[in-house]
């Protein structure tokens, strides 16, 4: 009985780190290159106006859609961008518009900030004798951006991009 009893302890024992091993081990994220000039499409997270802006405050946008390297996803709708206001002028009493300029500086990928450019205005409407009015840019405003330089980013793990054919079938 003893011995059967230590066979079964013995095996017990040895077989355990062969099946762990046997298990499927993750692997760590792939990295690929995210070429300078791939397109970033951005949403502005806030509204901006031309009475209340004033050069130089730091924006928030977030990333419209997936960012994709081939099939790999390098970052998901929502990822973080900064940007700041680059001119901000207000309406005037003798009927000058408003105007707001922005430019974006850096994406949140992963642990890495990415190098964007991209830049986004918008002016009020002049009247005649009346204050012009304030320039806004509105939360949710679309704003297309590049990337800056040539950068090597993680992959997200578990992340691979499926694109379903969603044309429509030519009969």
């Amino acid at each position: 009985m003893k011995i059967k009893f230590l066979a079964v302890i013995l095996i017990a024992v040895f077989s355990t780190p062969i099946l762990a091993l046997s298990q499927d081990v993750p692997q760590a994220p792939k990295k690929v290159l995210l070429a300078e000039g791939t397109e970033v499409t951005l949403r502005m997270a806030q509204d901006i106006s031309s009475r209340a802006a004033r050069p130089g405050e730091p924006i928030e946008l977030r990333l419209a859609e997936d960012l994709s390297v081939g099939d790999a996803i390098v970052a998901k709708a929502g990822a973080r961008a900064l940007g700041e206001v680059v001119q901000a002028k207000r309406p005037d009493f003798w009927g000058e518009a408003g105007e707001v300029s922005l430019r974006v500086h850096f994406l949140r990928v992963g642990d890495q900030k990415v190098e964007i450019r991209g830049a986004l205005g918008s002016a009020g409407t002049r009247y005649i004798i009346i204050r012009g009015s304030q320039a806004i840019i509105k939360a949710g405003t679309l704003l297309k951006a590049f990337v800056a330089v040539d950068v090597e980013v993680k992959a997200l793990s578990g992340a691979a991009r499926s694109d379903l054919s969603t044309a429509p079938d030519s009969h």
